[in-house]
């Protein structure tokens, strides 16, 4: 593990974790965090001793959103055909693709959440199958107040994890939540008191996840993701395959 990287990735036996290192930024994300977030979390899905991906970050918060600051973009290669001649380049395509590859991951993903989860850091976050955070933690997304917004995908994701009301209060008027407010609402799923090193306050529940049959766990997540928006017969009817060897 090197410190010197702007994302460390190490193990806890069967837990990998994915760490944040631009404290100086607040770990705010730029266009190549978002590539190796992408290769990171392909590689742990490719591992079969990885049974927990979880992300987290240094310094005095997990992440404060987007790097509008960055000195140049680095864009790849694979998007350049659909490069606009405006400052956003690609931006919201690499943003799309880290998120979609953390959301449809089959090995449980997690948040550790503590300072700020804001932006960029938000979409991440909303992208994870659990979140957990401080109690102060500043969670939200607050870009409707620099007239912007993600094309990441939060308009779908938002309304499937709170109702419509609270959405609005996020999404619509910016207003960044409390870890507490955001538990109380069901934004996220479990806090600790200010101040927790959330990486050790966790460790057991990582662990309980690790321990669950992942076989099982990626057949649920995949019944879950796909049949969001079928009508409630047609969910019955479908039926998600995954192949394993069980021979092993």
């Amino acid at each position: 593990m090197s410190r010197e990287s702007a994302l460390i990735v190490y193990d806890e036996g069967p837990i990998r974790h994915l760490r944040f290192n631009r404290p100086e930024k607040l770990n705010a994300i730029d266009t190549e965090q978002h590539e190796r977030v992408i290769q990171a979390v392909r590689r742990a899905e490719q591992d079969p001793a990885v049974k927990v991906i979880v992300f987290s970050g240094e310094g005095r918060a997990f992440c404060a959103g987007d790097d509008l600051k960055a000195a140049e973009h680095i864009w790849p290669e694979r998007h350049l055909k659909r490069l606009v001649d405006l400052e956003i380049g690609v931006g919201p395509l690499i943003l799309q693709e880290a998120t979609t590859v953390i959301r449809n991951a089959l090995t449980p993903t997690v948040v550790l959440m503590h300072g700020y989860a804001l932006g960029g850091g938000y979409d991440y976050a909303t992208s994870c199958d659990f979140r957990i955070a401080t109690e102060d933690c500043r969670f939200g997304d607050p870009r409707v107040h620099r007239s912007l917004w993600a094309a990441e995908g939060w308009s779908y994701k938002l309304l499937r994890l709170v109702p419509g009301g609270h959405a609005a209060r996020v999404a619509l008027l910016g207003e960044p939540l409390t870890g507490l407010e955001a538990l109380r609402i069901g934004l996220i799923h479990r806090v600790y008191p200010a101040g927790s090193d959330l990486t050790e306050a966790a460790h057991g529940f990582l662990l309980e996840l690790a321990a669950l049959a992942g076989e099982t766990y990626a057949l649920i997540k995949r019944h879950i993701l796909e049949g969001l928006d079928l009508s409630y017969p047609a969910a019955l009817a479908h039926q998600p395959r995954l192949e394993f060897d069980f021979t092993n």
